[in-house]
């Protein structure tokens, strides 16, 4: 159950949730909600939340108090004294996000300054306010900004920079001399500034060659990284990373890759050094991006998508390789029809 910042929980009645969303209620207005579930496990107290027809088919048999509704969707209004609520609104899942920062549960309190089995080496400077957790290890000229939190076991190189606000979960690296901006937030196990891929053939023909990579990551104001993410340095100059991007989890961003501001990259998303991508592109799960190309502001690419070209500012491309979304759907077309002919011929 969610708590208050004083560690005693939460707990609304429908009418005060309805203000807060600016909703329309259909119900009781004085249902009581203490915290939020799925409608298929939802018990009494639990608001859920319908964005469909398929979730407005489970509202009869689910046990939930109340649930958030697009307006629009068909849904069985609630009975007469049923003390349940429905909650419409133009957007449940806009509205689902206000609900949720409300019924978050209040952060752990983190002791400010290095705890005793943490390493802070005398030449770093940590800002006021900054919380060093259990098994950090903080390197020479490292710079750790204000209220900043590193939650335990987590590596700081030399010279890097870390901007006021930010929160590393357990068993980050930030390695050296790369850059945070402020308000960033890297979940555990992200690792900022290896080496990227790089080797060639031995010339003696003696295997491969590492070549050595000198440069560094720079990451934007905002930006929330998933765990296990990894963004290599570059081989001289920066890897970028804009303000206000979003990573996902399992993220590979290859060395010298610049990613512009506000971007969505989803789980597995896998980009090969020197790409760039346009400020506000959204790539889905598993995308791979070849190296050296480029994808232009706002562009989309579907899940499992492997792009082998240049997508230009605005489209939309899906398949492998990838293609614009019109193409991918006319050659899909032109698969099921060729299909449904040979297996016609083979009946015949």
């Amino acid at each position: 159950m969610p708590n208050k910042a004083d560690g005693s929980p939460v707990s609304l009645r429908v009418g005060e949730l309805a203000e807060l969303v600016n909703a329309e209620v259909a119900g009781s207005r004085d249902a009581v909600i203490t915290h939020m579930d799925v409608l298929d496990r939802a018990g009494p107290g639990a608001l859920s939340f319908i964005r469909s027809k398929r979730y407005a088919r489970q509202w009869p048999s689910s046990r939930a108090t109340a649930a958030l509704v697009t307006r629009g969707i068909q849904i069985d209004r609630p009975a007469e004294g049923s003390g349940r609520a429905l909650l419409l609104v133009p957007d449940a899942d806009l509205a689902l996000v206000q609900v949720l920062e409300r019924f978050a549960p209040a952060p752990a309190a983190r002791a400010v300054g290095a705890h005793p089995t943490a390493v802070v080496d005398p030449g770093a400077m940590l800002g006021a306010g900054v919380s060093v957790g259990p098994g950090c290890l903080v390197e020479a000229g490292a710079a750790i900004g204000d209220g900043c939190v590193l939650v335990h076991n987590v590596h700081v190189g030399r010279n890097a920079r870390i901007g006021r606000g930010c929160t590393l979960h357990s068993n980050v690296c930030v390695l050296d001399a790369c850059v945070l901006g402020d308000g960033c937030v890297l979940h555990s196990g992200v690792v900022i500034g290896t080496d990227g891929f790089g080797y060639r053939p031995d010339p003696q023909g003696r295997g491969v060659v590492k070549i050595p990579h000198t440069g560094n990551v720079e990451i934007g104001a905002g930006v929330e990284i998933g765990a296990n993410t990894c963004i290599d340095r570059a081989k001289f100059g920066s890897t970028l990373i804009g303000e206000g991007c979003k990573i996902d989890n399992l993220v590979q961003i290859g060395h010298g890759v610049r990613v512009g501001r506000a971007c969505l990259l989803a789980a597995q998303v896998g980009v090969a050094g020197s790409a760039t991508i346009g400020d506000g592109v959204q790539m889905g799960g598993q995308v791979g991006v070849a190296e050296g190309l480029s994808i232009g502001k706002m562009a989309r690419v579907g899940g499992q998508s492997g792009v082998m070209r240049d997508i230009p500012d605005g489209e939309t491309w899906m398949g492998y390789p990838a293609v614009a979304i019109w193409e991918f759907l006319r050659h899909a077309a032109a698969l099921k029809k060729l299909i449904e002919r040979r297996e016609g011929g083979d009946r015949g």
